[in-house]
């Protein structure tokens, strides 16, 4: 059956509903984004909300970039997972860049450049670097390239993974571990806050490491997030940022 719009109000109202009908079409959905739910001081949930370095970050990210987001708290053991089946369309939460993880996902540039170190008991005086390693249980976070790293060390006694870092840090203080092998800026937050004069950071940096966004392959996205890291770098926040969560200006500002 047709219908005819006799008024001209009739005439009217239907140009306003189909102009809000394609706006609304034209709108993106927002972005779920998986972060962290206990990596402090880089991504966390406290109190029922959201809070650390890359929260920060991403928000300044979302807000150039024009994005609509969420933020999905889950552990660091289903970040990869909740990309790779969609539960979240990416994720900002310490994910390191590594060949291995860029053969099943997209990257954008490098926000964070950091490293391994070594931690041990304060009155430990046999571990001083990796290679006092040999027969010893070390500890580190389940499916993280710092497991990687100390499977990797030869003559070990046993590294044990753990789902949260701070159950790591703990056993290490109960003397349940000879050592921990973790990120630098988790270990230094671990220190000044909850170490309690227990254990301390031995040896140089293991190795280098770069922090990204990473999201599923060809992601539509990733060209407006890289400008956007890259306008953070040069206008201020992102140094700002680094400042007010590491206490010092950053060695290298993303780009650079």
């Amino acid at each position: 059956m047709d219908v005819v719009i006799r008024s001209g109000r009739g005439i009217g109202l239907l140009a306003v509903l189909l102009t809000l009908l394609i706006a609304g079409c034209g709108e993106e959905k927002p972005v779920k984004v998986g972060i962290e739910s206990n990596f402090r001081p880089f991504t966390y949930t406290e109190d029922g909300e959201n809070k650390g370095f890359e929260v920060e970050l991403w928000k300044a990210i979302a807000q150039k970039a024009n994005l609509q987001y969420e933020l999905v708290p889950m552990t660091q053991g289903e970040l990869s997972k909740a990309v790779k089946s969609g539960q979240v369309d990416m994720a900002i939460a310490g994910m390191t860049v590594n060949k291995a993880r860029k053969d099943n996902f997209a990257f954008s540039d490098p926000y964070f450049q950091t490293g391994l170190v070594l931690l041990t008991a304060s009155d430990n005086e046999e571990i001083k670097n990796k290679d006092d390693l040999t027969g010893k249980v070390i500890g580190t976070k389940s499916g993280s390239t710092s497991y990687i790293y100390a499977g990797g060390i030869q003559g070990t006694k046993e590294v044990r993974g753990y789902p949260d870092i701070s159950d790591a840090y703990t056993d290490l203080k109960n003397k349940k571990l000879d050592a921990v092998i973790f990120d630098e800026r988790n270990v230094h937050h671990f220190l000044q806050n909850d170490g309690e004069g227990k254990v301390k950071m031995v040896g140089e940096v293991l190795n280098k490491e770069s922090y990204a966004v990473v999201t599923k392959k060809k992601n539509k996205h990733l060209g407006r997030i890289n400008g956007a890291i890259e306008t953070l770098g040069k206008d201020g926040t992102y140094e700002a940022l680094y400042v007010k969560w590491f206490g010092s200006k950053p060695k290298k500002l993303p780009g650079q």
